[in-house]
């Protein structure tokens, strides 16, 4: 389901840097799905080995940083963490009582990590947990690649050049969104593009987009027989200008073999999605956070006004709780395109300022229901005739 959010206001924004205060302490909230097109062997410590279709990883991840240099040392732990998945030809009981007992292997999980003065992330690794023999090992293997996917959004350079604030800049190797979901790392090429989308509500939007060629560790020369994974990924990130602070960042990735990349339904490797949103203290019944958008933008009351161009604001009466996930949803996603955020669409307007017919520009059609949806319930002002007006809407899931 997508929730509706107006695009309120645009202003500029001094150039943002990242700034970390030596002893803080750094809250976050993560949220991670992964699908495997061909399954994935899941095995509980105790004799019990199943497959599983898909995972779901939620959990609160607290980090207290250290400065080294230029570098910001992080050492976290999980005070919470919820996994579940579906089965891949097993039942449902038997999947659910593996995913409790990673959770329970999970508990003293210790996270270290550096973030470089651009926002690099370096040194991922996962200490604390069982090793007692070769079950307990591999399955430390899996718990540090989920955690490290989870975690991976807050891999976000930034730039120093104000051209690039303008066109965009680039970083040319396998950032966190470009990493297959593998606990033996991930070897190839790549480019992630990073856009300084705009400026409202007093945060710095950025959108990005990645594509790769990677493979499990090692296995890069085995493009010849379908080996090279085909990674393309999409997102975005929310940053504070004024603390140095990044406060949301969400993508979404597809992988494809190579040697089927370029067919519809066919060669699927892997799919995922993963957010993170810092807070400034956890829930005690572990809800999700409100997004950084909703916490932040004015509730209108009354007639909506009208923007200097002639838009109209919307006026919604609560914004509600709101997950993570922005694009790249797949039950919308055409394989490799990935769907705006941003709906440009006309409303026809009608007594009362109300809307009589929401039409999405082209484009956007594979959005038109939640467009639709999103704008049943908004007000406009109120004219002597019907009129229409053309109002940008953003649509996140929910």
């Amino acid at each position: 389901m997508l929730a509706p959010l107006l695009l309120l206001v645009s202003s500029a924004s001094a150039l943002p840097t990242f700034k970390w205060t030596n002893g803080e302490i750094a809250r976050y909230y993560v949220d991670t799905e992964i699908f495997w097109a061909k399954g994935l062997k899941a095995a509980a410590r105790e004799n019990l080995d199943t497959r599983i279709q898909d995972m779901h990883l939620q959990a609160e991840v607290e980090c207290k940083v250290t400065l080294r240099g230029k570098n910001a040392e992080f050492d976290c732990t999980v005070p919470y963490m919820h996994l579940s998945a579906s089965p891949d030809g097993d039942t449902q009981p038997r999947v659910d009582k593996v995913m409790a007992d990673w959770m329970e292997f999970a508990k003293p999980a210790k996270i270290f990590f550096t973030l470089g003065a651009d926002g690099r992330m370096k040194e991922f690794d996962v200490n604390k947990l069982p090793d007692a023999n070769s079950r307990e090992g591999a399955l430390s293997e899996q718990m540090r690649m989920f955690l490290r996917v989870a975690l991976s959004p807050l891999d976000i350079t930034l730039t120093t050049d104000d051209k690039d604030w303008i066109r965009g800049w680039q970083r040319k190797d396998i950032a966190g969104p470009l990493l297959l979901p593998v606990a033996d790392s991930t070897v190839g090429a790549g480019t992630l593009k990073i856009l300084h989308a705009d400026d409202r509500l007093g945060l710095t939007h950025l959108s990005t987009e990645g594509r790769a060629s990677v493979a499990p560790g090692g296995a890069v020369d085995a493009s010849a027989n379908g080996g090279l994974i085909d990674l393309r990924a999409g997102g975005e990130a929310w940053l504070d200008a004024a603390t140095g602070q990044l406060l949301f960042s969400a993508y979404s990735t597809d992988g494809r073999f190579v040697s089927s990349a370029t067919e519809t339904g066919t060669g699927a490797y892997v799919s995922q999605r993963s957010g993170l949103q810092r807070v400034a203290a956890f829930d005690p019944e572990h809800k999700e956070p409100l997004s950084v958008l909703a916490q932040r933008a004015p509730k209108l009351s009354g007639t909506a006004p009208a923007l200097p161009d002639g838009t109209a604001l919307v006026e919604f009466s609560s914004l509600g709780m709101a997950p993570l996930f922005i694009l790249g949803l797949p039950d919308l996603a055409v394989p490799y395109e990935i769907p705006k955020s941003t709906v440009r669409a006309r409303v026809l307007v009608g007594p009362e300022g109300r809307p009589t017919s929401v039409t999405p520009f082209d484009g956007y059609e594979v959005l038109s229901e939640h467009v639709q949806r999103a704008l049943s319930p908004a007000k406009f002002p109120v004219k002597a005739a019907p009129y229409a007006v053309d109002v940008d809407v953003e649509v996140r899931p929910q």
